[in-house]
């Protein structure tokens, strides 16, 4: 699946959703409604093996479920091994979810983001050496937090009211491309997931 796929089809809140997007696809299911999760060919979410160019994402998920923790800003396009996947995946019974950062635009700099309803996207790219060393920087930030501080603000005093709690979630990528030859590549990617969930 080539994340051009993955932007046609419609997004929750404006969120392009890669773990939704494998819902869509034969011998996949979701656990709910609105939930990224993946049951595929009758196993269960923590029986799939979730890879990031080749590292493994133990909580692949935001907000108790609703959003992947995939920035699709970042991803050029997603492997699903459904049955009879390679040996050097090992340690699954379900499946395998191996998503491939992209490299970075060799030839010129370039910013792209988006704004959306509850989260919004930035992504920079270029070439530090032309040909040679290139950088990817990608984040995205969710704002729930903002629109809850300023409802327990104006309802602060009033009898019986509890406090709704704040959550927000950071997601920076990184990839940083080197090719010392025309034959070699060496790559460094990043990644750091964080939801704060607090009372």
């Amino acid at each position: 699946l080539s994340i051009k796929e993955a932007k046609l089809l419609p997004a929750i809140f404006g969120e392009v959703d890669i773990l939704k997007t494998l819902q869509l696809k034969p011998g996949v299911q979701s656990g709910g409604e609105g939930f990224s999760g993946l049951y595929v060919r009758g196993g269960g979410p923590d029986q799939n093996l979730m890879l990031i160019d080749g590292a493994t994402v133990y909580n692949p998920n935001h907000l108790f479920g609703f959003f992947s923790v995939f920035n699709s800003d970042a991803v050029s396009g997603i492997d699903l091994y459904k049955g009879g996947f390679p040996a050097r995946y090992s340690g699954r019974l379900s499946s395998v979810v191996d998503i491939k950062m992209r490299d970075a635009n060799p030839d010129k700099w370039q910013v792209a983001g988006g704004l959306g309803l509850i989260s919004s996207r930035l992504s920079v790219e270029g070439p530090i050496i032309k040909d040679k060393l290139t950088i990817l920087v990608a984040g995205r930030r969710a704002y729930f937090d903002i629109f809850t501080r300023m409802y327990n603000k104006s309802q602060e005093g009033k009898i019986g009211f509890s406090p709704i709690p704040d959550y927000y979630f950071p997601d920076p990528n990184t990839k940083i491309t080197w090719r010392p030859t025309k034959k070699d590549k060496i790559t460094f990617t990043g990644y750091y997931g964080r939801g704060v969930f607090t009372f």
